[in-house]
């Protein structure tokens, strides 16, 4: 028996129903949700200085430029430099940045933001640096931080307040907590007094480990670096600890006690809660968040920028004015690229299986309307819509690339009927057990271990420096 498909009739919106008479946009149930003016959105990308605290990931300068320029072409509002006072590298990733915006290949609007610690020296050799790259203070947004949890103020603070107090590190246990909280917010408020006095017009400030802090503490702690000048307040989920609840606790008394003050969340994903903890703190005033490309970040990375902008797009109607969606997929090429990270294959959005199909189900859906199991248009966020063959393929799917290379297989002498496609059909299946059953699948994630082990330095190789180092030149 003979069939006849045609492509004219596969992809096109030409359907009798209206998209709202198929199916219920899931913007239906949250399109009474208040969030902040969409112009009022601003994307944190951390992706050259939290995305880089990945295992293993090293960027050199040119490859930080490029992505700075891939940040800046998506639409992002604000671009975190890190440290660049770390290493040359660092300072010279800036200063190319820096002469990006005067060349016009990184957009003017841009805000550049570096980060120091909560101290003259730090934030001297950040200015000394600025300088060294013709950059003014007033050209750039200081982050200065301190921890905010009693975890972090007395384990991991702690030695530094004392030593500073001119008292013994053998005095830590039995000093209160009460101590160290004091201490610290005497700290904090005469590092941004101070960099305030050094011409720097934006200071932002961030806590570490907020998100386990007792919220009053939290307050107190953020005031006193409100009042020593600070213009915007980071909110850090260090941990990944927060959850949709949590967050809107948090969100709600912040913004209670500082209701003009512009705040930033900047959240981990240890629980894979990320997006959703982001979207809820955009509900409860902090419309600025921090993302990096891919989600890449320490241990389970950060906020993804392609699942947080594309959910609150797609599920909540918001749609930031400016950016590029359709750049998402190119921006998570580049970064696997140049990190050597590769994103899973299912991961929602840039994911390189979220526009695949194979069961025979699926692809006899998508070959009719794609909107049956594709929630997200591969044309948005610049996707490209395939078909892989398998053992799960079904013979709608064969029929479709048989019809579209018809000439070619009738000039092979073969007439396209339903017998052939059944016996492609088999075929297909039987090869694909065969090279499962060659074990290539399990050969090539044991050469992606191995790639992924070999990004960054291991134990031994730290050891064998340590050995070939000459006596001489210690």
């Amino acid at each position: 028996m003979k069939f006849s498909i045609s492509d004219k009739d596969i992809f096109e919106n030409n359907f009798q129903e209206s998209e709202s008479e198929l199916y219920i946009d899931p913007r239906a149930y949250t399109s009474d949700i208040e969030f902040p003016d969409p112009s009022q959105f601003r994307i944190y990308d951390t992706t050259l200085r939290d995305g880089e605290q990945t295992p293993g990931v090293a960027l050199t300068a040119p490859q930080k430029y490029e992505i700075a320029k891939m940040i800046s072409r998506l639409g992002c509002h604000i671009l975190d430099m890190g440290f660049p006072a770390a290493h040359p590298s660092e300072s010279e990733a800036l200063r190319m940045v820096l002469d990006g915006k005067h060349k016009g290949e990184i957009r003017q609007d841009l805000e550049i933001l570096v980060m120091c610690r909560a101290n003259h020296k730090d934030i001297d050799h950040t200015l000394e640096v600025l300088r060294g790259v013709g950059a003014a203070p007033n050209e750039i947004t200081f982050l200065i931080f301190t921890s905010a949890s009693n975890l972090h103020l007395k384990y991991k603070l702690g030695s530094m307040f004392l030593k500073e107090a001119g008292l013994s590190p053998d005095k830590l246990n039995e000093m209160p907590l009460e101590w160290f909280r004091e201490r610290n917010e005497i700290m904090i408020r005469d590092a941004i007094s101070y960099a305030r006095s050094c011409g720097i017009e934006e200071v932002e400030f961030g806590t570490e480990d907020a998100s386990r802090t007792p919220v009053e503490q939290l307050i107190s702690l953020v005031r006193s670096g409100v009042e020593a000048g600070a213009t915007r307040y980071i909110f850090p989920d260090t941990t990944g600890s927060l959850t949709p609840e949590s967050t809107a606790y948090y969100c709600k008394r912040l913004r209670a006690a500082f209701p003009d003050l512009p705040m930033v969340s900047h959240f981990h994903n240890d629980y894979s809660l990320v997006t959703a903890n982001v979207i809820t703190s955009c509900r409860y005033g902090m419309s600025s968040f921090g993302v990096t490309l891919n989600g890449i970040g320490e241990r389970a990375g950060n906020a993804p920028l392609h699942s947080v902008v594309v959910a609150l797009k797609m599920l909540y109607g918001i749609d930031i004015p400016g950016f590029q969606y359709h750049l998402l997929c190119e921006a998570s090429e580049l970064v696997e690229r140049l990190t050597g990270i590769m994103t899973q294959a299912h991961e929602p959005i840039v994911g390189r299986n979220v526009f695949a199909h194979e069961t025979g189900i699926h692809t006899h859906g998508i070959l009719h309307h794609p909107k049956t199991y594709e929630p997200i248009n591969a044309d948005l966020v610049g996707g490209n819509r395939h078909f892989v063959y398998g053992k799960h393929s079904g013979s709608n799917l064969i029929k479709h690339i048989l019809e579209k290379a018809r000439t070619r297989i009738e000039s092979s002498g073969k007439e396209l009927t339903e017998e052939l496609v059944a016996h492609v059909l088999r075929e297909v299946k039987s090869v694909r057990i065969q090279r499962a059953e060659t074990e290539k699948t399990s050969d090539m994630v044991k050469e992606l271990r191995v790639h992924l082990k070999g990004i960054g330095l291991t134990e031994e190789d730290v050891l064998a420096i340590a050995e070939s180092i000459e006596v001489g030149s210690l």
